[in-house]
């Protein structure tokens, strides 16, 4: 099994996206913490407009060549919407995504997902979180923060290992963060979580889907090589003081 000691850690957590053996090997060469298998690979690999239309099978497809890529690195494969409706379901399809090779499943979702947290913690499944803006279930233009905290405390007593905060406030960050004692990880947040998390295509300035553009300038700068975007950002999060 994968060194999971840094994801635990609470501090300077640097998480990159990644889809395939190849880039899983590249990745495997810097001093990144994890890699992500998301549910993003359908508007990034399969060109879709949206995470909606991802499948089980894609995502243990993925993870599989990830995992051949980078067989000692932490690898964290997001369940896919409609492979968690229940708790029962969202065990079978949790073991699947473990036995491709990832070490921790990601899922969207606040107090509807309690009762999986639960059951997938209680058959020994590490559980990342998802909340803020989760594609899955609302739309950017809709989002409300509302008492994110206590849902929050709602998932780490169910048995959350950790929290990816997506497009939320500093004050959230900030007060949840400082309220939890499993590690928070920023996506397009703030500087406030315990880590970072970024979409590889974006850092190497390929990306195309501009609901995954980033927020600032990292991979705009021409003249740096692909090795450089990512390590920038590896060293940005690794010597960020809280």
């Amino acid at each position: 099994m994968s060194n999971l000691t840094k994801l635990f850690s609470k501090k300077n957590i640097a998480i990159i996206t990644c889809y395939d053996a190849s880039f899983a090997s590249f990745l495997s060469k810097t001093n990144c913490d994890a890699l992500l298998v998301g549910d993003s690979l359908g508007i990034l690999i399969k060109g879709q407009s949206s995470t909606l239309e991802v499948r089980m099978s894609e995502v243990l497809y993925h993870t599989e060549s990830v995992r051949k890529g980078a067989p000692l690195m932490p690898i964290i494969s997001d369940m896919p919407i409609n492979s968690f409706s229940d708790k029962y379901m969202a065990l079978k399809n949790a073991k699947l995504l473990i036995n491709a090779g990832a070490d921790m499943v990601k899922i969207e979702g606040e107090n509807d997902i309690i009762d999986v947290v639960k059951h997938l913690s209680a058959n020994k499944i590490l559980v990342c979180g998802h909340i803020g803006c989760m594609p899955q279930v609302n739309k950017i233009k809709n989002l409300q923060h509302a008492d994110l905290l206590t849902k929050a405390k709602n998932l780490e007593e169910a048995g959350l290992k950790m929290l990816v905060m997506s497009m939320t406030s500093e004050s959230d960050d900030q007060t949840i963060t400082n309220q939890l004692s499993i590690p928070t990880i920023s996506f397009r947040s703030s500087p406030f979580c315990n880590g970072e998390v970024e979409v590889l295509y974006d850092l190497i300035g390929i990306s195309s889907a501009p609901i995954l553009n980033p927020l600032k300038e990292t991979g705009k700068i021409e003249h740096l090589t692909m090795l450089d975007k990512i390590e920038n950002f590896i060293k940005e999060i690794h010597t960020r003081k809280n």
